[in-house]
Formats: structure tokens, sequence, C-alpha cells
């Protein structure tokens, strides 16, 4: 993963628009600068911009300009156990289900979750698992 492909995710994930992220930092930097960053057209980013960066999004600058390669791969090897722990006790289509919650944004997932606690709420929704636990 590149340093600008990462940006957009971590910018997605938080919800917020290349132009708040780029209002957000000191000095500000315009629309345009932040797509650039994110697309590689820019890969010489102030440092200044890049502690704050890191520190908005929660991880560290090395991982932030994707540096630390045993980073990644511990993180890639953990979300394999992970995904794999998943299927072993709840199947395919509970990791089909995280993979495509893990592509929404934070306002996706948000919404997601707001309408899995309405349907849980409604027994047409639940009466199998609630037949199959009882008969188990």
């Amino acid at each position: 993963m590149t340093m600008g492909t990462y940006i957009k995710q971590l910018r997605e994930e938080m919800g917020i628009s290349q132009e708040e992220l780029g209002k957000s930092l000191n000095p500000p930097v315009n629309r345009a600068a932040v797509n650039k960053w994110e697309t590689g057209q820019v890969e010489n980013i102030k440092r200044t911009h890049i502690q704050q960066l890191a520190k908005k999004f929660g991880v560290s600058p090395c991982e932030l300009m994707c540096f630390d390669d045993r980073f990644n791969s511990a993180k890639a090897a953990e979300e394999t156990k992970a995904i794999e722990l998943v299927q072993k006790h709840f199947g395919k289509d509970a990791v089909h289900v995280l993979q495509m919650f893990m592509e929404l944004n934070q306002t996706g997932q948000q919404k997601v979750l707001e309408d899995l606690s309405d349907m849980t709420e409604l027994s047409k929704y639940t009466e199998k698992r609630e037949t199959a636990l009882k008969n188990a």
C-alpha cells in the first residue's frame, strides 16, 4: 500500500472530505493538495503535515508513510488469523459480511450498525436464530 492510498483509506474511515482534512492542518492545505497526496502525484509532504496526519489518524508517522514493512506484514498476518477464526466459528457468510463492512467508510459502518440493531428488535428476523438455539 502506498502512503497516498493509506491516507485516503484513513480519511474515509473518519468520514471526512479532502477539504475538511486539508483545513484541519496547520498550515492548512486545499482539497487539491490532499487529492494529489492520495493519488501519489505529490509524495513530498511536509514533515509537520505528516506528524499532524499521523496524530489525527492515530497511527505512527512510519506507519502513515508505509515505511515499516514489519508492521504491515504483522498486521496482514493478524488479519488473516482473524478471518480464519471467524470462518471457523461463523462460516463464509460471516467473513463476507465483515469484508463488505470494512469497505464502508465510518458513516456507512454506522448506518449498517443502526440497521442491524433495528433488525434484531424484530422477531421476523430473529426467530430462526432463537429456534435454532433452543433446539441446540
